[in-house]
């Protein structure tokens, strides 16, 4: 009876002297937890929870050098002054230049022909810009951290901040259909074809950028490097709103919304 005792008491000695810690592992589908012995909670591969909490986030080193994430983005540009869609795809060639390929159609009916400019008509217009982007910053905002299905700490950026510069060379077909009758002012117009054009812009923006999510802005200014013929026949009241493309100089205001991968 006094051998049993003696045992009974050291299991109990043993079973509490041998702490346990519980760990959980988040992934995308599954919750697992784990037990890991007390004699490995201090070693360096340790999965203990007392590593966990005392782990530290690593600091942003890279101040505005910071690596990109995603090197592919999709998005819809809204063209502010004439509310035209564009859609872009961008790649990134380094981690701090980019190449970017964009269609985008904006029309003119015949209530915007006859209110903008001295003519009748309908227009319609056919985009291709070209964007060279070189990203003058890239800045890391906030951290957050999990668990792999290893049990390792992974670390990732809340978001990112990007400035860019660009530089677009556009070429752009006008589907044109214009007329106006002659008075003793006016001669009389009558186009009724296609014509091609070529412009470029300069411009700066910002990029927000979440794990795949981005959102963005930008402005640019520009001009015709060969302008359309129709511009000589008609004019345009600069002073009204939504005449990006009729206009000789280009200033553009855009937002984007889109996605990375």
């Amino acid at each position: 009876m006094r051998y049993t005792l003696v045992i009974i008491l050291f299991s109990f000695i043993s079973a509490f002297a041998q702490e346990q810690v519980v760990d959980t592992i988040y992934t995308d589908t599954h919750k697992v937890t784990y037990v890991t012995d007390s004699f490995q909670t201090n070693t360096p591969d340790s999965k203990s929870d007392s590593n966990i909490t005392n782990s530290s986030v690593p600091n942003d080193t890279f101040g505005l050098s910071a690596p990109p994430e995603k090197f592919n983005r999709l998005s819809v540009l809204l063209i502010a002054q004439s509310l035209s869609f564009t859609l872009s795809y961008e790649h990134l060639l380094s981690d701090f230049w980019s190449l970017s390929l964009r269609f985008g159609y904006a029309g003119f009916s015949k209530k915007d022909i006859i209110s903008n400019t001295n003519a009748e008509g309908t227009i319609h217009t056919f985009a291709a810009p070209i964007a060279l982007r070189w990203f003058w910053g890239r800045r890391n905002s906030g951290k957050y951290h999990y668990i792999d299905a290893s049990g390792n700490n992974v670390y990732r950026n809340k978001s990112q901040l990007e400035g860019f510069i660009q530089a677009q060379i556009v070429p752009i077909q006008y589907n044109l259909d214009l007329h106006r009758d002659s008075s003793s002012y006016l001669s009389q117009l009558n186009i009724k074809e296609n014509e091609y054009a070529l412009y470029y812009t300069i411009g700066l923006g910002f990029n927000w950028a979440f794990e795949h999510f981005f959102f963005a802005t930008e402005i640019n200014i520009g001009t015709f490097i060969n302008k359309p013929k129709f511009q000589d026949q008609i004019t345009v009241y600069q002073s009204r709103y939504g005449t990006r493309l009729l206009n000789k100089l280009i200033a553009e205001s855009v937002i984007s919304i889109g996605w990375a991968f």
